[in-house]
């Protein structure tokens, strides 16, 4: 075991933990949709037990080190290692383990200060007949790009509501050799063991078909449909795949034709409501054209198993906005998209499975139904927020890996009047965090709108590490291996902080969207401190506060400076370059170091102390990092850079007049 991830296993035990095994939400008001019915041709199973949508459990991987220091070194690779694991106190032998994922993996493997992997358990890689309570394979999702944690599991919950077959989901907390790597969200990954559990016993009769980018379903004669593998299975040459796609291309305009004998059309309009509603389009229904799944049972009628939900809630709005030939509505972002063209980022007529599917009357009608009901779970989302915010946040703040501080967690789950609910790319916000201005963006976000700040970034034919910095590893020619140095177990870097913006912000207007399209009662947003100058229920007050230096005032042009108790916090490094220090930021040691004249200054991110040319200063309030910038209390700026500091709490002024 490396040292590094030994500190952060040291620093996971000074955090106070709860340690609840199997703890569900009792009186939720979604507690019915907790677990998911079988239906009436699929398999029961033990293991639903561990899968309660609330659930925190514990996953203990024990692992040869070795094994573990060539997985870090190598996790493009995604090898199995041979492992024993216990989960929620059931343990194993012999269980396969590997990271996993595209996009994500990439990114993380660029990052310098984070080895916050995904993860795979298959539990028969080694031994066909061995599973954990009937199941064969989970994975452990790193919640990448999310900084509220409740995404994917949000989207799944919603369609289970709707009656729809989907994965189950819960929480872990992943310990590695007895050492807390972080808190993940565990989902049933789709294998044998979900396939029985919804179609039945005789599922190993049908094929499962997996999808990468650009899986339109567009027929194209003579085409393999290379992005479309096979998962599980036979269906030799891809008979019934190509059948399935030709018959679905081949629907006479408004009419069914003969698609309900390849398709169970019910899962197509349930996921296509899901991704309008909640502003999904890292999908079939966004400019990707993947994560979903496609089951053909032994007749070759195919069903639509959704996939991959990191990104809902508007994380990634899929190119932003468009105008396409013979449209009658422009999709402009998540926030605004037209019942009737559930689309972003890509023309209706470029996905035929949506494009015909809409087109036939009952279908249509089908499809909003399921709207309705989706805006009917809509309409209870900031209740269900806050409930399992609850839940989650003694593991959120105990994280010891988390792409994202405590405060961007609380935020996200926050709504805030004056937020960007449309976002750029993907809602993540307008301004890169403080040392991140040069990166790159990872392969597979090229094609997005990049938001203010980001307009010079270009698209790598690999991945590249943030900063502009190299790395101390290498990648081959083929980008398919990238050795890194093991262990680099440190939170918060990379891409991953480049995060999705509020998920209640944008449901909520979402919701108050979706019920004017529908003509329903719209729900009057949430009244807030940005309107009110009160107190948001965090100790923060969120009223203007107006800074000027030497008589000039200082511009705050993505953080305003606020009140948070008692204490006026001011960004600093807005009032350092005003001063003209030069300011440099490490993201890893999560420092600001400021030099002016015969001055250095050194500030840690949630330490009550800094150094001035070495001494050790007493602040009052540590810093806090809020929307990427760093705010510090206005009793530093006077005591740290020598300035004289007024305030007059009537007015929200605040004077700094140079001695």
């Amino acid at each position: 075991m490396n040292s590094l991830l030994r500190k952060v296993a040291v620093t996971a035990l000074s955090v106070t933990m709860v340690t609840t095994s199997s703890f569900a939400l009792v009186g939720s008001p979604n507690a019915a949709f907790a677990a998911e019915d079988t239906s009436s041709t699929g398999v029961a199973q033990a293991y639903e037990s561990l899968f309660q949508t609330d659930n925190v459990i514990d996953v203990n991987v024990t692992i040869d080190d070795a094994d573990w220091k060539s997985m870090l070194e190598s996790p493009l690779d995604k090898d199995y290692k041979k492992v024993s694991v216990e989960v929620d106190g059931n343990k194993l032998d012999n269980v396969g383990f590997s990271t996993k994922g595209n996009l994500t993996l990439k990114s993380v493997a660029s990052m310098q200060d984070s080895d916050r992997y995904s993860f795979r358990l298959k539990f028969d890689k080694y031994d066909k007949t061995q599973s954990l309570l009937g199941l064969d394979k989970m994975v452990l999702n790193n919640n990448y790009a999310d900084p509220s944690y409740m995404r994917e599991v949000l989207h799944y919950e919603a369609l289970r509501s709707i009656g729809m077959d989907v994965p189950m989901t819960n929480y872990v907390n992943l310990y590695i050799n007895g050492e807390l790597v972080g808190f993940y969200t565990g989902v049933e990954a789709v294998d044998d063991s979900y396939l029985e559990r919804n179609y039945g016993e005789d599922y190993e009769d049908g094929v499962l078909y997996d999808t990468d980018e650009k899986s339109y379903l567009q027929y194209l004669e003579g085409s393999d449909y290379s992005t479309i593998t096979e998962d599980l299975g036979t269906d030799e040459n891809k008979t019934k795949l190509k059948n399935f796609i030709k018959t679905l291309n081949d629907m006479p305009e408004g009419e069914k034709g003969d698609i309900e004998s390849v398709l169970d059309v019910d899962s197509a309009l349930k996921y296509i409501a899901g991704n309008m509603v909640f502003g999904n389009y890292d999908s079939y229904s966004g400019d990707k054209g993947h994560n979903y799944m496609l089951y053909g049972d032994a007749a070759g009628k195919f069903t639509v198993v959704p996939w991959d939900f990191n990104m809902s809630f508007n994380g990634y709005s899929g190119g932003g906005g468009r105008g396409t030939a013979g449209s009658t509505t422009t999709n402009t972002n998540a926030t605004n998209v037209s019942v009737d063209e559930p689309v972003l980022g890509i023309s209706m007529e470029n996905v035929p499975m949506i494009n015909n599917l809409l087109a036939v009357p009952e279908y249509k009608e089908k499809y909003l139904s399921y709207v309705n009901e989706l805006t009917d779970y809509m309409e209870g989302i900031q209740d269900r927020i806050t409930g399992l915010a609850d839940i989650i946040r003694p593991y959120v703040e105990a994280d010891p890996t988390k792409f994202y501080t405590t405060e961007q967690f609380e935020s996200n789950i926050a709504y805030s009047a004056n937020a960007d609910a449309t976002g750029g790319m993907g809602g993540m916000g307008g301004t890169p965090p403080e040392g991140f201005e040069g990166m790159t963006p990872p392969e597979g976000m090229e094609g997005m709108t990049p938001p203010e700040g980001f307009e010079g970034m270009t698209p790598p034919d690999g991945t590249t590490p943030p900063d502009g910095t190299t790395g101390t590893g290498t990648t081959d020619s083929t980008g398919n291996t990238q050795t890194r140095p093991g262990g680099n177990f440190g939170g918060g870097g990379g891409m991953g902080s480049m995060a999705a913006g509020s998920l209640t912000t944008f449901a909520l207007n979402r919701l108050a969207n979706l019920q004017e399209q529908l003509g329903r009662e719209v729900t009057p947003l949430p009244e807030t401190s940005e309107d009110t100058g009160t107190d948001n229920g965090t100790g923060t007050t969120e009223k203007a506060i107006t800074v000027s230096l030497d008589g000039k005032a200082i511009t705050f042009p993505d953080q305003d400076p606020l009140e948070q108790s008692g204490r006026v916090m001011v960004p600093v490094n807005a009032i350092l370059e005003a001063l003209g220090a030069e300011v440099t930021w490490d993201k890893t040691a999560k420092t600001v170091t400021a030099v002016l004249n015969d001055q250095t200054l050194v500030l840690q991110i949630g330490s009550s102390t800094a150094t001035v040319n070495g001494e050790t200063l007493e602040i009052d309030a540590p810093a806090i990092i809020k929307n990427s910038r760093t705010l510090v209390p206005v009793r530093f700026i006077s005591e740290g850079l020598g300035l004289t500091v007024d305030w007059d709490q009537t007015a929200g002024q605040v004077t700094l007049t140079s001695k």
